[in-house]
């Protein structure tokens, strides 16, 4: 699956290239894996999904694949456009049996997942999930399966999450250091801004803008941007 991310949100083209996370915690396995006699014509994978708390999902993944094996698990948020900021986490997972059993803890993705429906997914890619475990995998073709799940997440509504990446995304793509400083055009394309103390500088100001959660460090004597930062800061 391809996706665009942003910095602070990171951008990237595919969320499966990322590093691993630490392991998802309470991983269970049934004993015994698939036998020697694999035909990889027959390879399949399978994804029961459902979730446990507003940011933990339980994964209940079957395969025949000679295990074990590594995958990408992992939450989308339904119905995003390829060239959407990605809204979702994954991390990398050990199938050690034809069962395995774990959850999916988003609390540790880079930014809050809003409320709303999502597609859990789990993504076997044979180059490298095969590569620390059974070599007989390696012959598997790519497998994915998925299954639609509603996240309480953070609370915050979608539409307002997709507002504050567009937002983000524009200000990293477009504004760079001392750019001149217009408040009046800036509210005009980021929303109403918040004016506050510096700590960078007696000569700087702070402008917190809620919608995109950056703020702008301007330099009151040359009336440029020095600096934009994600989040609410002073320096």
């Amino acid at each position: 699956m391809k996706y665009l991310w942003t910095a602070g949100l990171v951008l990237t083209l595919a969320a499966c290239g990322q590093a691993p996370n630490p392991a998802p915690e309470d991983v269970q396995v049934e004993a015994g894996s698939v036998g020697d006699a694999f035909d990889p014509a027959t390879a399949e994978i399978s994804l029961d999904a459902s979730p446990q708390s507003d940011t933990q999902i339980r994964f209940v993944v079957t395969t025949n694949l000679p295990t074990p094996v590594e995958v990408m698990a992992g939450v989308a948020l339904a119905g995003q456009k390829p060239d959407d900021v990605f809204i979702g986490h994954s991390e990398r997972v050990t199938l050690a049996s034809s069962r395995t059993e774990f959850v999916l803890d988003t609390s540790s993705a880079r930014n809050a997942l809003p409320s709303g429906e999502y597609d859990a997914e789990v993504s076997f890619y044979p180059r490298w999930g095969a590569e620390n475990g059974n070599p007989a995998a390696k012959t598997a073709p790519e497998l994915e399966a998925t299954d639609r799940i509603t996240l309480g997440g953070s609370g915050e509504d979608r539409a307002d999450a997709e507002r504050r990446n567009e937002l983000q995304r524009w200000v990293m793509g477009n504004i760079g250091m001392n750019v001149p400083w217009n408040r009046e055009n800036f509210e005009a394309r980021l929303g109403p801004a918040q004016k506050g103390p510096s700590t960078m500088s007696r000569l700087h100001d702070a402008y917190y803008f809620p919608d995109a959660d950056m703020t702008f460090l301007v330099n009151r004597l040359k009336n440029e941007v020095t600096v934009w930062r994600v989040g609410d800061v002073t320096e």
